[in-house]
């Protein structure tokens, strides 16, 4: 029988990552936008159009991911 572990220092890492958004998400929260509040309509129009390119992208990265992780399966030693 096979026992799944996970590294401590992968762990550590994790929470650490977890824990420090989460701060940021309320610490900016308080911080203003002087960069964005400056932008003219014309830069918002490019901002606005390379978010959707750029999350299209991420959304591509995350199928591609679920498809690879579904096909060759790495953890099913867990289960």
């Amino acid at each position: 029988m096979k026992t799944c572990t996970i590294s401590v220092y992968l762990a550590y890492t994790m929470a650490a990552y977890f824990f420090s958004s989460i701060y940021y998400l309320i610490v900016s929260r308080f911080v203003g936008t002087p960069f964005y509040d400056s932008l003219t309509k014309k830069q918002e129009a490019i901002k606005s159009k390379s978010v959707k390119i750029r999350r299209n992208i991420f959304y591509q990265g995350m199928i591609i991911a679920l498809l690879g992780l579904i096909l060759f399966k790495p953890f099913h030693v867990c289960i």
